[in-house]
């Protein structure tokens, strides 16, 4: 199931261990593929091949890249939940919307409302992520509005020269 709820740590560590499970399982299946291929090969299959899994179901089969990038969106949201349950912890509980579920990655209809984008990505400028993630943002009725991202060479922490439109920014961390 792609849209969550979460009104505690315990439901933030499930969905962690759901990903840890998927991740450990198509570790084992990349190893197999790339055994006896050539590099040209064994990149083919990691693409177009379902040789990896959905994120929250390691029984799912899914190709490596797409699970790679689930992965990482779906560790920064688990991250993001942490810091809006310390924060704000009278919204709970927090709508996830993992995938391509519609609304905001998080969502909590409480006290006038929460809105937040997260994602992950080399940099925080790549595919424009960033900007489309702020206006994205801005324009929902939330009276409190943020966009989280994981990006190597980013501590946790609020980011104020990123921020725009009445919306807080924060990093949550690299990834481990």
């Amino acid at each position: 199931m792609k849209i969550r709820t979460v009104c505690a740590k315990e439901d933030i560590d499930q969905l962690v261990d759901l990903v840890t499970r998927s991740a450990e399982r198509a570790l084992v299946q990349v190893a197999e593929a790339g055994a006896g291929t050539q590099g040209l090969q064994a990149f083919w299959s990691m693409k177009f091949s379902p040789i990896g899994c959905d994120p929250l179901n390691a029984d799912a089969p899914l190709n490596l890249i797409e699970q790679l990038n689930q992965t990482f969106t779906y560790l920064a949201s688990a991250k993001a939940l942490r810091l809006l349950l310390r924060f704000h912890p009278e919204l709970a509980p927090f709508t996830v919307n993992l995938g391509t579920s519609a609304g905001s990655d998080i969502e909590s209809g409480l006290n006038e409302g929460l809105a937040a984008e997260v994602f992950a990505a080399v940099n925080t400028s790549n595919n424009r992520k960033l900007a489309k993630d702020l206006a994205k943002v801005s324009k929902t009725s939330a009276r409190l509005k943020y966009v989280f991202f994981m990006c190597p060479g980013y501590e946790e922490g609020r980011q104020h020269k990123l921020e725009q439109q009445g919306v807080r920014v924060w990093s949550v961390g690299e990834a481990l």
